[in-house]
């Protein structure tokens, strides 16, 4: 049973209109509106629809030698071209959905900046809109800290999976070969 289309929408659109919804927002809109404030989606849907968008083309814009997501370059010198731009990547993705109030550098930073997020322990448990951090699979250090030169990993959880920035292609992408590389540490919930 085909689920019925939208009021005053035919069919054939119905799928395509959340989609022109979702590229009009993230074009027109600076940081998302407060919480709470009519209309508004909720932070894990920010998260989910900007992430999506992303990979969708909306809000990066790729040449030869660079790569910029919503107007912050994420594969600088700053780093290393992109292959430890993961922490960059995540964090201009949660302050435009005004999670964070900066874009930081490092893994350990972004965890700091979600400390008072609902902590997440089973890779199970994450849903659309998690932020998830992983350490690497075999030299992470025993304690799992994040001690910076790639020990750790963020992404952020989508309806169609991990959207991070892949160190082998040195872009923000879902999924992918480089995320064996890796193991769960933690997830974190907004509030």
């Amino acid at each position: 049973m085909k689920p019925p289309p939208l009021p005053g929408i035919p069919r054939r659109t119905s799928c395509i209109l959340p989609s022109l919804l979702l590229a009009t927002w993230v074009l027109t809109a600076g940081a998302a509106p407060e919480s709470g404030a009519p209309g508004n989606p909720s932070l894990a849907a920010r998260l989910d629809s900007l992430a999506l968008a992303t990979i969708e083309g909306h809000g990066l814009r790729t040449t030869h030698d660079s790569v910029v997501l919503f107007g912050v370059r994420t594969n600088g010198p700053d780093t290393k071209n992109g292959r430890w731009a993961c922490a960059k990547v995540a964090s201009v993705v949660l302050r435009r959905a005004g999670a964070m109030p900066k874009v930081v550098l490092a893994v350990r930073d972004v965890e700091r900046a979600l400390s008072k997020w609902t902590p997440i322990t089973s890779e199970d448990s994450l849903r659309p809109g998690d932020v998830v951090v992983w350490t690497r699979r075999f030299d992470a250090p025993a304690n799992g800290a994040c001690i910076g030169g790639g020990t750790c990993h963020v992404g952020i959880v989508t309806s169609r999976g991990y959207f991070h920035n892949d160190p082998l292609r040195k872009q923000p992408t879902l999924g992918g070969l480089s995320l064996l590389a890796f193991q769960f540490k933690a997830g974190y919930r907004g509030r």
